[in-house]
């Protein structure tokens, strides 16, 4: 799967919806954050799955340093040209048993936020588990992906990620329709599920 995405690196940064899913969920997360207020900018915040860091591009203004994980060589590199603010690109796979990681993940964070990765991991339900274990007392996990559509496996459906925030044993989950994408062919909802530790 990482050769896909270092195929689409370069002209990633160019794709209108891909921006547009970008700006959808930081106006998301700033509904469901105060990511604004003055004191995130001593929080600790991990981008899992950060691509390009068009996201990361409009969180890390914000907060005290920004942790942009991805399995993408060329994903992190394009992001590493942007020359970001407090934020430490870091490529691999850091839910890996055997990943060795030049960030310090003993030192937890206050967010963790996933934008349409979790629907295209093999183990879903078990990569919520080890991220949620990063999260500081009071952290918050945000995940948005595409919904599932009835007999389709793309996305993920409101069901599932609840299950899996269950199991996580986070609180005050909400799951909900974020928002959603418009193409040529068709409107493609956006679900976005968030828990606290």
């Amino acid at each position: 799967m990482t050769d896909t995405w270092n195929e689409h690196a370069d002209g990633w940064d160019d794709n209108s919806d891909v921006k547009i899913y970008a700006d959808q969920a930081f106006a998301s997360l700033v509904l469901t954050t105060d990511i604004c207020a003055s004191d995130w900018t001593s929080k600790r915040v991990l981008d899992f799955g950060c691509g390009t860091g068009l996201l990361a591009q409009k969180v890390a203004p914000y907060v005290g340093e920004l942790i942009a994980v991805d399995t993408s060589e060329r994903m992190i590199a394009v992001l590493e040209s942007k020359h970001m603010p407090n934020t430490i690109a870091v490529h691999g796979d850091i839910l890996a048993t055997d990943h060795r990681c030049e960030v310090d993940l003993q030192l937890r964070f206050d967010l963790i936020y996933a934008s349409s990765v979790c629907g295209f991991l093999p183990n879903y339900e078990g990569a919520v588990l080890a991220l949620t274990r990063l999260l500081r007392p009071g952290g918050r996990f945000i995940q948005w992906d595409w919904r599932a559509s009835d007999g389709d496996n793309f996305g993920l459906s409101e069901n599932k990620i609840r299950n899996a925030l269950q199991t996580a044993k986070l609180e005050s989950i909400r799951v909900e329709q974020a928002f959603s994408i418009e193409t040529d062919e068709q409107t493609l909802p956006v679900l976005v599920g968030t828990g606290v530790t």
